[in-house]
């Protein structure tokens, strides 16, 4: 299956004319943790169900839309923090950075995120696709408004934190305009993560040579290991049981004329 930015990316160059352009890095103001409310969900491990506490972003918080770019709203539901030609927010991370013959596309996760939540039934669709980022006790400490009742704070110390990813889009024209530098986007390529700065050399993660893998030659060995080598192997048994049923054979069609001279006297 096509990476998820690669097929989705051919439906969003449809918007794209309307979409919002961030050509820099957005810098969210600080304090937008009010953005956010607590909640729990609950999930089945072998059976059992788990309760999950969750510190999710809320675009029906009130503050939610001053801690957004402009145009962060525009179009339908399915469009929301869809931006082109644009980069990701400061300090975050291109996930699944992925490219068709004409326009390259990725989606942004904050700085720690992974992109998609874990498995489980997220507290709103507005969140999809997400971003998450697993908290255990003692490393963090945040106050938020409970999602059933913002009238009153609560504590989130351990837990998920899921925020909606961003999805940025752009053509090849557009990246002299576009800081920071995007690395070169042949048709085809995919890498699941990009930070800014990082150097990609030519023909890494190409999936139209042949190496999907990002590192050259190892997709090929990898391959000839997983199906060449039981192959061979299959036709070396193979080969070994016909020549021996032969030997066999063969030494039969000596010994019947000599057991025929015995019985003859």
């Amino acid at each position: 299956m096509a990476p998820l930015s690669l097929l989705y990316v051919m439906t969003t160059i449809a918007t794209s004319v309307m979409a919002t352009a961030l050509t820099t890095p957005y810098v969210q103001p600080s304090g937008c943790t009010s953005a956010f409310q607590l909640t729990t969900i609950t999930t089945s491990f072998l059976n059992t169900p788990t309760t999950i506490t969750v510190l999710a972003s809320d675009a029906a918080a009130p503050d939610f839309s001053a801690c957004q770019p402009s145009g962060w709203d525009s179009g339908s539901t399915t469009d929301l923090l869809t931006f082109s030609p644009a980069v990701c927010p400061q300090d975050w991370t291109y996930q699944e950075m992925s490219s068709t013959k004409h326009y390259s596309a990725a989606y942004c996760c904050a700085s720690g995120f992974v992109f998609r939540a874990p498995g489980y039934a997220l507290p709103t669709p507005v969140l999809s696709p997400a971003c998450s980022r697993t908290f255990k006790s003692g490393e963090t400490t945040i106050t938020a408004p409970l999602a059933s009742n913002t009238d009153i704070m609560g504590t989130f110390t351990e837990g998920m934190i899921v925020h909606r990813a961003w999805h940025v889009s752009w053509a090849a024209s557009d990246t002299a305009s576009m800081s920071p530098s995007l690395p070169p986007l042949t048709s085809g390529k995919y890498l699941a993560t990009w930070e800014p700065g990082e150097v990609i050399a030519d023909g890494m993660y190409d999936h139209h040579n042949g190496n999907n893998s990002g590192v050259g030659g190892w997709s090929s060995l990898i391959y000839f290991a997983a199906i060449g080598v039981p192959l061979i192997g299959v036709a070396l048994i193979t080969c070994g049981g016909w020549l021996l049923c032969r030997k066999r054979r063969k030494r039969r069609a000596q010994q019947v004329p000599v057991n025929m001279e015995l019985r003859a006297k």
